[in-house]
């Protein structure tokens, strides 16, 4: 038996989704439409999913960093995530993959396998629609990724590159005030400048850009 916590705004149509996993005598879902952070928190606690179908957008923030913040506090107990989008977006995938999502489904329900896709992400596996595995394919066949090309032109000083480095460890701001022996609004206005330098948009797209560039 799968658990599956599906975490998805009223606008995606639910009720769709639902009904394809109401079929399958092996898969035991739970809805949560939630209005916090700690509602998510406490479906996970509670239910203890396998796998966690995620909206793109969620409690209007960016559904990849919301799983990135699923996988971080969930630690070693944290379900395999799977982000659904009516449609695609550049970057998206590579901003998933590198934040540790294990799918990304893009346009109707109806189309997907849904049994073998819960399957092979909750064993460990990853899935991604067509659409998605183009886009990701294309990404790495046309030249390097996007974010080698920013920091060749983005010059971050010292300080920036510390905190950075600390943020993609996955150091609260409080926690990297504390490494560095400076305020706590001190560092949240040098990962707001370093966001905006970088055209990010989260904490989780920061990390990864770390990694990517080789920072850390």
């Amino acid at each position: 038996m799968i658990r599956l916590l599906l975490i998805l705004p009223l606008s995606s149509g639910s009720s769709r989704f639902r009904r394809l996993l109401d079929s399958d005598p092996g898969i035991d879902a739970l809805e949560q439409i939630p209005e916090t952070w700690s509602d998510i928190v406490g479906a996970l606690n509670g239910f203890s999913p396998d796998v966690v179908l995620l909206g793109r957008t969620v409690l209007e923030a960016d559904g990849i960093t919301i799983a990135g913040d699923i996988m971080r506090t969930q630690g070693e107990r944290a379900p395999a995530v799977i982000i659904v989008s009516d449609s695609y977006h550049e970057r998206d995938v590579v901003l998933a993959a590198q934040a540790g999502v294990r799918g990304y489904l893009v346009g109707s329900p109806g189309g997907c396998p849904w049994g073998a896709m819960l399957r092979a992400v909750a064993s460990g596996g990853g899935w991604l629609s067509p659409l998605a595995a183009r886009a990701l394919l294309d990404e790495f066949r046309t030249g390097p990724p996007r974010w080698r090309e920013v920091r060749q032109r983005v010059s971050l000083t010292e300080r920036e590159l510390s905190v950075v480095r600390l943020v993609a460890r996955g150091c609260s701001n409080q926690e990297v005030a504390g490494e560095l022996g400076l305020s706590q609004s001190t560092i949240k206005t040098h990962v707001s400048r370093v966001l905006a330098k970088l055209d990010l948009r989260s904490r989780t797209q920061l990390a990864a850009f770390a990694r990517d560039t080789g920072i850390v």
